[in-house]
This record gives structure tokens, sequence and C-alpha cells, in this order.
């Protein structure tokens, strides 16, 4: 039947895919592998949205903590 592949010429198609992803940097043509985790994914980030929360979240906590503390004596 016309327009059916085999198993080999599937993985043909594919070769190379995820290299071209992970190492070339290639998302639009390459093959970039998603496991269970990327069903927690609620929202797109950049980089720097992602450090900033982590920074400010930290700070956040430290001053908590910190204000928690600040009247145990020595």
């Amino acid at each position: 039947m016309r327009g059916l592949k085999d198993e080999k010429e599937i993985e043909e198609l594919g070769a190379g895919a995820l290299r071209n992803a992970v190492v070339d940097g290639d998302v639009e043509y390459g093959s970039v592998m998603a496991g269970q985790i990327s069903g927690l994914i609620k929202k797109e980030e950049t980089c720097e949205e992602i450090l900033q929360d982590l920074y400010y979240g930290a700070a956040a906590v430290i001053k908590a903590e910190a204000a928690r503390w600040a009247d145990v004596e020595n």
C-alpha cells in the first residue's frame, strides 16, 4: 500500500532528530524529549522569570524565618 511505512523507514525518518535538538539546539526540526513531568507545566516562562521567582521566593522565606527567630536569645 502506498504511503505506509515499515518500521525501518520510520526509524530512519527520526535518525539524528534527538541530536538536532539536544546538541545543535534545533527544537523546530529536532526531537525534544518530554516525560511525565511535562504534564505538570502550567505556564511558559523565560529563564529570567524562573530565576527571579526562585530568588524572590527564597528571599521571602529567609525574611520570614529571620523575623521568627529575631526574639530568640543566645
